[in-house]
């Protein structure tokens, strides 16, 4: 059973059209107000809250300015998506609607982005707190989002000096009961049914989301996951020796040889230095299914060996993927210009 606070999913909705953490916030706001209780509220820390739309102003442009900004801005954008089309995801799986779609999605976010700076904005990317919120209190379609941001008008245009009463505790009270409904706390029962790299992976992520923020333990969430895909990737190619037959070596390859497999390669070129004269290297391509630019220059430094010793190399039953890419590179012409040319089943 997942853990949970005693009433806290009966408590998510006092009715079927009224949110329970708003009730606790008008209801705790207005206690707070009428009784003059000693607390920090919004107005006591930042001030006040700022009552009136932005104008709009036109940035000063200069080819310096650009140059700051263009890795913070790429670095920025490349979040922001992440950010939003995982919300997204955590959406599909909680509301019993049609998915979203990733490119009207990040379309939209483009668009609001590039308009906004020119209001006094920041770069806004869709928020799984807000969105969860947003459906543990039945606002599960799209017009959920336009009555967030219609409130946010309203409160900014006519309720800002209202706002300044709100303490600061009945705040942090519903964002503690927010984040404990996000938590998807049966995943943690189930990491002992998960490797040891996708437990390493979650975990990592989970606390470096706690101790820092969202940006960061996707930042390196990402190269974790990277670092183990390649690994992974990396594990599943083979070079497997079939015969060797007099002059003849003839080796099967398995998976996809990219950056990352490339060593493997090496068994080959230490058979061909070790081997006869004159070898004559067959690669049966059957099972080879990806072929990046560095698994090129692997078999093109093959290649060179097995000339160094007089002999030629041979690809057999190339795949579509793989032959495209030998073909466009030039190495194809290679080895046909050796008397060697590959021969392509598919």
């Amino acid at each position: 059973k997942a853990l949970d606070f005693p009433g806290m999913r009966r408590a998510t909705r006092v009715s079927a059209r009224m949110p329970g953490a708003m009730v606790a916030l008008v209801t705790l706001t207005l206690f707070s107000w009428y009784f003059n209780l000693p607390v920090e509220t919004i107005g006591s820390r930042f001030g006040g809250i700022p009552q009136g739309l932005p104008s709009l102003a036109l940035p000063d442009f200069s080819w310096s300015t650009v140059k700051l900004l263009v890795t913070p801005t790429l670095t920025i954008a490349l979040l922001g998506a992440i950010e939003s089309l995982l919300c997204a995801r955590v959406a599909d799986q909680l509301a019993p609607l049609p998915r979203h779609d990733p490119n009207q999605e990040l379309m939209a976010q483009g668009i609001a982005n590039f308009v906004t700076p020119f209001f006094g904005g920041m770069p806004a990317t869709g928020t799984i707190a807000r969105t969860v919120t947003n459906v543990r209190s039945g606002g599960s379609s799209p017009v959920a989002g336009l009555v967030h941001a219609l409130t946010l008008a309203a409160i900014v245009l006519l309720a800002a000096p209202l706002a300044l009463h709100v303490p600061l505790a009945v705040l942090a009270g519903i964002l503690m009961f927010v984040a404990w409904n996000m938590g998807e706390w049966r995943e943690f029962a189930r990491l002992k049914l998960y490797s040891a790299h996708y437990r390493l992976l979650m975990l990592g992520t989970f606390f470096l989301t706690v101790v820092f923020d969202l940006t960061v333990a996707l930042q390196v969430g990402m190269v974790l996951a990277c670092a183990l895909f390649i690994r992974r990737m990396s594990s599943l190619f083979s070079v497997e020796p079939v015969a060797h037959d007099g002059q003849e070596l003839r080796y099967k390859l398995f998976g996809a040889l990219f950056f990352g497999a490339v060593a493997k390669i090496d068994v080959v070129v230490q058979a061909v230095e070790r081997g006869p004269e004159a070898p004559a290297v067959v690669l049966d391509a059957m099972q080879l299914v990806v072929l990046d630019t560095s698994g090129l220059d692997a078999l093109r430094q093959l290649h060179k060996a097995v000339l160094l010793r007089g002999g030629t190399l041979r690809l057999e039953n190339l795949q579509a993927p793989p032959r495209e890419v030998i073909e466009r590179s030039g190495f194809g012409a290679e080895l046909a210009a050796h008397r060697a040319s590959p021969e392509v089943s598919l």
